[in-house]
């Protein structure tokens, strides 16, 4: 198992319409996201304004979480859903979306048709996450603002790491058997995770 740890200083920041944009992680490698040919991205954006306007992703499902306050989300600007913190929400890229509150979220895109989901954990010194990653997966894990010992095991490997802001975690399985992951800290701290298939 590929385990790689992104921090901070790794990713690319760049401005919205709504505010700033860090990516985390594009996939393939080599994609861009202003071309669109990417099959999946994870992101962090700031909102700066009381009221944005998404950009429209045809082609796309997304979700998003805020992190660090409540965002109102709506597609005809009479219905709104309200998310608190690390509340996930999932939408069509290309619906008409609008927002109602200042905050920093956390976002994955992906390609229409790729079959994937954001969970979260609350993690602590009594509990254990874990998930499973097969080949032709791509396993993450993302924590924001949280500065904690974290340790990751699978079948022949422990790694530790300490976190920070915008942390991001890589699975990439090298065999062709299904490897279980275990997430363990001595401290607290909130996680999303997830895995996505990247070959059919």
């Amino acid at each position: 198992m590929k385990i790689t740890h992104y921090g901070e200083k790794d990713f690319k920041t760049s401005n919205w319409s709504g505010g700033t944009t860090t990516e985390l992680f594009i996939y393939p490698p080599e994609a861009d996201y202003q071309k669109r040919n990417f099959l999946f991205r994870l992101s962090s954006a700031t909102v700066d304004l009381d009221r944005s306007d998404f950009t429209p992703l045809p082609g796309f499902f997304r979700f998003i979480s805020p992190l660090n306050g409540d965002l109102k989300i709506s597609h005809d600007e009479k219905n709104f859903t309200k998310l608190k913190p690390y509340e996930v929400y999932a939408f069509e890229g290309g619906a008409k979306t609008v927002s109602m509150g200042r905050v920093r979220d956390f976002n994955l895109m992906v390609k229409e048709g790729v079959e994937t989901e954001v969970k979260n954990f609350a993690l602590n010194k009594n509990s254990v996450l874990k998930f499973s990653v097969s080949k032709g997966e791509i396993g993450w894990i993302f924590s924001y603002n949280a500065k904690v010992p974290l340790t990751a095991e699978t079948a022949g490997e422990r790694k530790e790491f300490n976190l920070d802001k915008l942390d991001l975690i890589i699975f990439e399985p090298d065999c062709d058997t299904k490897e279980e992951v275990l997430i363990s800290t001595e401290g607290t701290i909130s996680l999303f995770y997830g895995k996505i298939p990247v070959v059919s």
